[in-house]
């Protein structure tokens, strides 16, 4: 699988949360490359199958992204925004932009510039007092936009940087609907004994909805969510970050010890660097969603490291990636008649 392809085709479409057609429209044409078996649920997920037989494992990475939405339209046609999701509008003054109305409209964040704000000038833009402008007098941008349209950063493509690395929007989490592709092209060659959903889920970015969704239509017996951790930057705290190189495996109370254990054993069975983090509560991923649907899921989370996360430049290793394909493929292919035993606890 050409990483950069499948990349570029997920983080140009657009989809933030509870927005995700177009998002979900690419995912569905990527995974029938690997099954017949693909559908979406009422909610907007993408499902693939591929095997048969128990456990059914299912896996989760989230397609929707963070952005704005049109709160008002200002009598100079500038647009106020709104956060959907996560974004930071200390990385906005400056970024290009499309503005999905009628027409998609290209648009850049703009504010007031620095000489005139006097004494806070070095303060931190609030979103407030951000603004997004498409060229349009107001009586034209009113005719083709109304409040309640999204707005994404601009779709460029996937900036090819040293060493294996790549700098996008939409990393978090397209990157890893993109590995989901890569461990369905790798068990084509292997045999399974299990069935896995693989899903591309909706509106992680506002609570998780879609994993909740996908739990309790799959009614799997082991769940696995794939999305991203923090890769170390300049003065951020090193006990939240992992290094770049390095898959990182979740422990604490949302995760399921012995899913931990499938795969940790993977990953060493396939010589793959990981790291071990901790997150004692809630993980704030499709795992914590997942873990209480039905009677329960025996859940575990595979992270991507990210640098410059909820950014436009997002970046990650696509040997990482392709790693956590891998620990995926090899834990997958490796259950067999003692999977249930393996979920016991030991109490």
């Amino acid at each position: 699988m050409d990483y950069m392809e499948t990349l570029s085709a997920l983080t140009s479409a657009a989809g933030t949360s509870g927005n995700e057609g177009g998002a979900a429209a690419v995912a569905e044409g990527l995974f029938r490359q690997y099954t017949e078996d693909v559908w979406r649920d009422p909610l907007g997920n993408v499902y693939a199958r591929v095997g048969s037989g128990r456990p059914v494992v299912l896996v989760c990475a989230h397609m929707d992204e963070i952005g704005m939405m049109v709160a008002s339209i200002e009598d100079n046609g500038m647009l106020r925004m709104a956060r959907v999701g996560g974004i930071d509008p200390r990385v906005l003054p400056g970024s290009e932009v499309v503005v999905h109305g009628k027409t998609d409209l290209p648009g850049v964040i703009g504010a007031v510039p620095p000489h005139l704000l006097g004494t806070d000038r070095d303060a931190a833009y609030q979103l407030e007092e951000l603004t997004c402008d498409t060229g349009y007098p107001a009586e034209r941008v009113r005719e083709l936009v109304s409040v309640g349209d999204t707005i994404t950063f601009a779709p460029l493509k996937p900036l090819k940087l040293q060493n294996e690395l790549v700098a996008s929007k939409t990393m978090d989490d397209r990157a890893l609907v993109s590995c989901m592709c890569d461990a369905m092209e790798m068990l084509q060659s292997r045999r399974l004994h299990c069935t896995v959903v693989f899903c591309a889920t909706v509106q992680e970015e506002v609570g998780c909805y879609g994993a909740a969704a996908a739990g309790y239509h799959v009614n799997p017996d082991i769940a696995i969510a794939m999305d991203v951790s923090h890769a170390p930057t300049p003065d951020a705290p090193t006990y939240r970050t992992t290094p770049i190189d390095k898959v990182c495996m979740t422990r604490g109370g949302n995760i399921h010890p012995g899913v931990f254990q499938m795969l940790s054993d993977a990953a060493k069975r396939c010589n793959i660097p990981f790291e071990p983090t901790v997150v004692l509560g809630g993980t704030g991923t499709d795992a914590r969603a997942l873990q209480l649907q039905q009677n329960g899921v025996p859940t575990g989370l595979l992270e991507l490291p990210l640098k410059y996360m909820h950014t436009s430049v997002e970046v990650g290793s696509l040997e990482t990636l392709h790693n956590c394909a891998k620990i995926l493929t090899e834990c997958f292919a490796a259950i067999g008649d003692g999977w249930e035993d393996a979920l016991c606890w030991n109490d």
